[in-house]
């Protein structure tokens, strides 16, 4: 890996200058495709997080609404599924032409007009769901080929973010449902739930892990990610489930092969790859996730790669939902241990002596720095790394 030097420029270098400099230091061979992928990923500024999360609530609750005013006035009804699927089909067109209309726009009131092209949006695809459930059949079971099916058929053309990861989102909460409370799969319950884990788990780790795929994609990975927070809560809030006397029990030990072998291989492409897999601090760090797959819950080890992928592409959303959910899980760990008060006491009192431990040992080997001290092989300290700017995020 080549390690760059870092110097302070008065200056900040844009990514057309990073390419230049590189194409003219003969480090890269193809500058003009490095500049079309470049501009293929480029994304105007969005709106903060919480404006996203405020409008998807809004737009929601303006859907559910518009849904039971025209059932009020007549408009639509579902006892005629022909009526709400083409009332469905006005909804979702005119959403998609609102957009197409303003998104370009960049006056004061083109936040208004995507929040009504969102609730129009929603409203269509309330209306294409209940439309066609009397052909998919009126299940759990349903309501998910509906959702993933007006999902895919919109995701191309109506290009809101916060829309297409709620999409995204419903369509994986109503295929959770189904995994967990109804018999239609053919599977038993927790055979279906640890392979509904493992394709999530697949699935984002291809769209957040490889450098090739487009923003196009950005959503169905944030989907993916919250899809399997919201299935751990499931597992680790209870670990039986009692749905029409209808008893479940699931147990957490798959899924936390699952996600130790992921969380190790996101540690090794953190690190750099499968070449620096012999490096110390690697090894440990694998060690150590194994220990947890042994003694702790998946949620723990899910933070925990949230956290480091966060940390490793300087994504802000994933390192804060990464640390938002470890006190979740770590509480809801220590909730359900099938053990006295005194005992939880004194594994936390241990637990944090561990920690502790843990600090003043990465403090010890020179880990805790952004650019470690690497051992040589005579035991000396190589600060190379520390001189030159080791930019790996190891």
């Amino acid at each position: 890996m080549i390690n760059v030097k870092t110097e302070q420029h008065p200056k900040k270098m844009s990514a057309a200058d990073l390419v230049d400099h590189l194409s003219n230091q003969n480090l890269i061979t193809d500058p003009n495709g490095i500049n079309s992928f470049i501009q293929a990923q480029q994304q105007t500024p969005d709106i903060p997080i919480y404006l996203k999360i405020l409008s998807g609530i809004g737009a929601f609750i303006a859907s559910i609404c518009f849904v039971g005013f025209l059932i009020l006035i007549e408009v639509i009804s579902f006892n005629n599924a022909v009526g709400a699927l083409t009332t469905s089909v006005i909804f979702i067109v005119a959403a998609i032409g609102l957009y197409t209309v303003t998104s370009d726009d960049n006056s004061t009131g083109k936040n208004f007009f995507l929040q009504v092209s969102f609730a129009l949006m929603g409203t269509g695809k309330l209306l294409f769901v209940f439309a066609t459930l009397e052909d998919f059949g009126e299940n759990l079971l349903a309501i998910a080929l509906s959702s993933l099916l007006i999902t895919a058929l919109t995701y191309p053309f109506y290009r809101l973010h916060v829309e297409r990861f709620m999409s995204c989102t419903g369509v994986l909460i109503v295929i959770l449902l189904n995994i967990l409370w109804e018999d239609e799969l053919g599977l038993p319950t927790d055979i279906a739930f640890n392979l509904f884990i493992l394709v999530q788990l697949v699935a984002a780790g291809c769209l957040l892990l490889h450098p090739k795929i487009p923003a196009f994609f950005q959503p169905v990975a944030q989907a993916l990610v919250t899809g399997l927070a919201i299935s751990v809560l499931f597992l680790s809030s209870h670990t039986e489930f009692d749905y029409l006397d209808n008893p479940l029990f699931i147990s957490s030990f798959t899924s936390n092969i699952l996600f130790a072998a992921a969380l190790i291989f996101l540690i090794i492409w953190a690190a750099g790859g499968k070449e620096h897999i012999k490096r110390e601090p690697i090894i440990v760090a694998m060690i150590g996730t194994i220990l947890l797959a042994l003694l702790s819950a998946p949620g723990i080890l899910l933070s925990l790669g949230l956290m480091i992928f966060g940390y490793a592409r300087h994504d802000k959303l994933f390192t804060l939902l990464g640390f938002l959910l470890l006190p979740v899980f770590l509480w809801l760990y220590y909730y359900n241990l099938d053990i006295t008060l005194l005992q939880k006491s004194i594994i936390l009192v241990a637990s944090g002596g561990v920690m502790i431990a843990g600090k003043f040992y990465l403090k010890l080997r020179g880990w805790d720095r952004t650019a470690p001290q690497i051992s040589n092989e005579d035991g000396t300290l190589n600060n190379k790394a520390t001189d030159q700017g080791d930019i790996s995020c190891a």
